[in-house]
């Protein structure tokens, strides 16, 4: 299908191989939409009445806990499915919020149509249920790590985010989100948040600006090596 054309090559396949036997009522109402940067793509307790595929561009997921702050706690990207695990589970509503970091093309599949195929089709069925176990377990162990994380690697990580997010063209970022934004972002106290900003700019990872924090990619790239060597020591 020319819709998938923009995917990588290996999802660009899988998604070939899948959509390969859908039904004709799937071809017929399911639309590519166009959505902006910041924007809300699905909001946490609507009725879960569409299946969400990213085709380009990256999203947010957003957990809302019973305090009522919100919880940014995963980035997707391309050939990622929204709505599709809850309706498996039974559920009515979209249990999480999705917001676009980037500029996004979106495939939108009306569920009762994604869904009475999928019951018919045995193989495509087959696929989604293990991509979708996959994708759980992998959750389930980023929540386990995350338990472990102090307040300077949960900075870091968050800072690697959003440079990846953006990916600027002249090789610094300057996060535009106040401090309160981001201590609700990150999910702990704007003091917590401070005390780590003065640590990562006295070790030269980061600078402020303007009172803006600014992410060169060198220091983009010693986080990322950081993070990536599980180091927790001083760099």
């Amino acid at each position: 299908m020319d819709v998938f054309k923009e995917l990588p090559l290996k999802k660009q396949t899988y998604m070939e191989m899948l959509f390969q036997n859908c039904t004709e009522e799937v071809k017929y109402y399911m639309r590519v939409m166009e959505v902006g940067e910041d924007k809300t793509l699905i909001e946490a307790g609507e009725k879960c009445s569409n299946i969400y595929i990213i085709l380009s561009g990256k999203v947010t997921g957003i957990e809302w806990p019973m305090h009522g702050k919100p919880y940014y706690f995963k980035d997707y990207g391309p050939g990622d499915f929204f709505g599709e695990i809850e309706y498996f589970a039974g559920l009515l509503n979209y249990r999480i919020s999705v917001v676009t970091a980037t500029k996004c093309s979106v495939l939108v599949v009306p569920t009762v149509y994604y869904m009475e195929w999928l019951r018919n089709d045995v193989e495509a069925l087959y696929m989604r249920t293990k991509e979708n176990m996959r994708r759980l377990i992998s959750q389930t162990a980023d929540a386990r790590k995350s338990l472990f994380i102090d307040g300077r690697e949960r900075l870091m990580m968050h800072l690697i985010r959003k440079y990846e997010q953006k990916q600027p063209v002249k090789k610094v970022l300057e996060l535009k989100q106040s401090r309160d934004q981001l201590s609700e972002e990150i999910g702990f106290s704007v003091k917590t948040l401070n005390r780590n900003i003065k640590k990562l700019r006295e070790i030269g990872l980061i600078d402020i600006q303007r009172g803006k924090i600014v992410v060169t990619e060198e220091g983009y790239l010693r986080m990322k090596e950081h993070i990536g060597n599980d180091i927790y020591g001083e760099i």
